[in-house]
């Protein structure tokens, strides 16, 4: 039906035996949030029983697979999206004894410094990250060696004049930051070891797909103009970049 939009298989993610191609996507706030998730994950090397924050956790869909894959204990924080809202999907998975969620603000973080193993933070951290005093507040909070996962939307280089305007698909695309600047935004106050940085290999790939699960789960007749304009634009943004300047990226490093 969407011969353009091909489906992302899930052969390559084992960790999601049970779960079906709908599944994957149900809830999430943001490109291929769990597939990010998963592949952060697997960098960090998450250990059965710390302690991880799941910083604008959104609808906690990347809380639930990291509790359930790797037994850690999470703290789901997000603004946006009620407790009660994630609690249910906590509840639905039988999570109750690893996951709370809290609302939070990732600038107002209520935990004693020192308090987590590792900090994950899928498409949203570009919203308060980019700020340079914003990284050793967060690491406040993290152990000395514990881990710091981020992901989200990137360009594979900086936007500059010749970028094309289509590619630029809403304002915030402009803290959409290529993986270099993220390493030289993680290591230039030496507070980090960076173990990994770069654009995900199938960022393009992810981002189509979830556009695919937004036009199948609503209705031609259910798009109002705002969902019409904005899902054309991606998908004329991502049909047009055969260069592959629109992705993702993943960070994991170490708090010195």
């Amino acid at each position: 039906m969407f011969p353009d939009f091909p489906r992302y298989s899930l052969d390559g993610y084992p960790e999601l035996e049970g779960y079906t191609w709908e599944q994957c996507h149900e809830g999430e706030m943001g490109p291929g949030t769990l597939f990010q998730a998963m592949d952060l994950a697997r960098q960090a090397g998450l250990e059965r029983g710390m302690r991880v924050l799941d910083l604008a956790c959104g609808r906690a869909l990347s809380s639930v697979f990291v509790a359930r894959h790797y037994g850690v204990q999470v703290m789901a924080g997000d603004l946006n999206v009620g407790p009660a809202v994630n609690w249910d999907r906590v509840t639905r998975a039988g999570l109750e004894d690893l996951i709370t969620p809290i609302k939070m603000d990732a600038r107002d973080i209520p935990f004693p410094e020192g308090y987590f193993d590792a900090v994950l933070c899928v498409n949203a951290y570009q919203y308060f990250g980019t700020d340079d005093l914003y990284l050793p507040y967060l690491l406040k909070f993290l152990k000395p060696s514990g881990r710091i996962c981020i992901g989200g939307l990137c360009f594979s280089g900086e936007i500059t004049a010749a970028t094309p305007r289509e590619f630029i698909v809403e304002d915030e695309a402009y803290a959409w930051h290529s993986p270099d600047w993220w390493r030289d935004h993680f290591t230039r106050q030496s507070l980090v070891d960076v173990t990994h940085c770069a654009a995900h290999p199938k960022g393009r790939e992810i981002w189509l797909d979830s556009t695919r699960w937004r036009i199948e789960r609503r209705h031609p007749k259910e798009w109002d103009a705002l969902f019409r304009d904005s899902i054309l634009t991606e998908a004329v943004a991502l049909m047009m970049d055969r260069e592959r300047f629109i992705t993702s990226f993943m960070l994991v490093g170490r708090r010195h």
